[in-house]
């Protein structure tokens, strides 16, 4: 063979090579079975404008698995900046009785039994000191009470297609009257612009899938069977931030009758896909202890949503310190909260079983 031919098969190799496609992934050949699938999407201004985000939620559940994907970010100038996009996996397996966590960036994942894991353990163990002497609990300076409660539900005769759900709208509104020892009010103002479907078929079996999933899980963690689902006007993620908020205003008492007077809301019928929320509250009652707090801060931190893996958790402080007087003007006008959230896509779809495992190329690592 001529120097010129071995030459020629030489680069054409080369170029061959070169010009292969990186080897490529093994199909996915495990099992397709019926899923129940859930796709939302929610947005916030934060609390007083402070620390908007916008996050979306998918969601895949069978009998006794789960999973869920959230994708979450920071969308105001500075939780932008702070926050960017944060993404997370966990997968529940009720079969297996483990919890995943999965890290797509890192391409590794945790592993913890269904009930949790439990916390690292000290070398050495600490000597126990003695516990200090309780001090009495101080009652607070000024106490609201709930002194009357409204709820009103109103149909607009409005429709529309949201989705691919035909959707009517409701005008909800529940305004809760506090008052403070020296007769000063606040009166609280809970708007909620709702627009629900029928529970059709295609839904009610999406919705018993999930439902079946919840009873399992809560029976397999604390042995009790789970009430069944109420209609959820304020969003989980809404209520834990409105929570959170009157804990800086209310005693336990006193906010748990507030809450109370919400049960209302589970009069609503029809399935949620789109929910406008506001939330306010307008009045001098204890208005001296809300100054206070204000001041030092201590609501703006108990305000803060802790969804999502505790994102926004870690730069709270900092939009504390932040906070200026021009800050503190605008977000006057404000309504404390406002929230909307909204389904995309709740339907049964055939799955095939790897969604419910960690990928094949990651790694296991240790919980820190």
């Amino acid at each position: 063979m001529s120097h010129n031919v071995i030459l020629a098969l030489a680069v054409t190799a080369l170029v061959a090579g070169c010009a292969s496609p990186l080897e490529k992934e093994a199909p996915d050949t495990t099992p397709e079975n019926p899923t129940a699938v859930l796709e939302t999407h929610l947005v916030s201004d934060g609390i007083k404008g402070f620390l908007p985000f916008d996050g979306t939620t998918r969601s895949w559940t069978r009998p006794d698995m789960h999973r869920e994907d959230t994708t979450f970010k920071g969308t105001g100038t500075f939780s932008k900046y702070l926050v960017g996009t944060n993404d997370s996996s966990r997968i529940e397996r009720l079969d297996r009785k483990v919890i995943w966590t999965l890290d797509a960036k890192e391409k590794a994942y945790t592993e913890c039994p269904l009930k949790g894991c439990v916390g690292p353990v000290a070398e050495r163990p600490q000597e126990k000191k003695p516990e200090p002497t309780p001090e009495k609990e101080k009652a607070p300076e000024c106490e609201m009470k709930v002194a009357s409660s409204a709820f009103t539900v109103k149909p607009t005769g409005q429709k529309k297609a949201i989705n691919g759900f035909d959707t009517d709208e409701y005008q909800v509104a529940w305004v809760v009257t506090l008052q403070d020892p020296k007769a000063r009010k606040t009166v609280s103002t809970l708007a909620v612009e709702l627009w629900t479907t029928p529970l059709t078929p295609a839904l009610k079996e999406a919705t018993a899938v999930e439902q079946a999933y919840a009873k399992a899980l809560a029976l397999e963690i604390v042995g009790i069977v789970a009430p069944p689902d109420q209609t959820q006007v304020v969003p989980a993620a809404a209520g834990r931030m409105i929570d959170a908020y009157l804990t800086q205003m209310l005693g336990t008492k006193e906010k748990s009758a507030f809450l109370k007077a919400g049960k209302e809301l589970e009069k609503v019928k029809g399935y949620p896909v789109l929910t406008v929320l506001t939330w306010d509250m307008r009045g001098d009652a204890c208005a001296e202890q809300q100054a206070a707090a204000d001041a030092d801060g201590s609501s703006a931190r108990a305000s803060i949503p802790t969804s999502a893996g505790d994102v926004l958790s870690s730069v709270t402080d900092y939009f504390v310190k932040k906070k200026t007087d021009e800050t503190m003007k605008e977000a006057a006008g404000k309504p404390i909260l406002s929230f909307t959230t909204e389904v995309k896509s709740h339907r049964i779809e055939s799955v095939r079983d790897s969604k419910f495992a960690p990928p094949a190329g990651f790694r296991k690592v240790e919980r820190k």
